[in-house]
């Protein structure tokens, strides 16, 4: 039991962002750039062929109030 006034341990809270950039490159859709930090990851399964997929992941598992995610993707001509 808390001592009164003691003062509450914080919350543990997820943090992270991702980035992918992508472009055309011999007729196809390429990787250019891959930034991940956090919980936030990026993974490019290995499919042969156009589009070029990826798959989303916050490795904490969950969401909850004050966690702060964010993934962004880019495509260039």
């Amino acid at each position: 039991m808390p001592l009164a006034g003691a003062p509450l341990p914080a919350a543990q809270r997820v943090a992270g962002r991702a980035r992918l950039f992508c472009g055309k490159s011999d007729g196809r859709t390429r990787l250019q750039r891959l930034y991940q930090d956090g919980s936030a990851k990026i993974r490019l399964p290995a499919v042969q062929g156009d589009p070029l997929e990826a798959v989303l992941i916050n490795t904490a598992g969950g969401m909850t109030g004050g966690d702060r995610l964010g993934w962004t993707i880019e495509v260039g001509a």
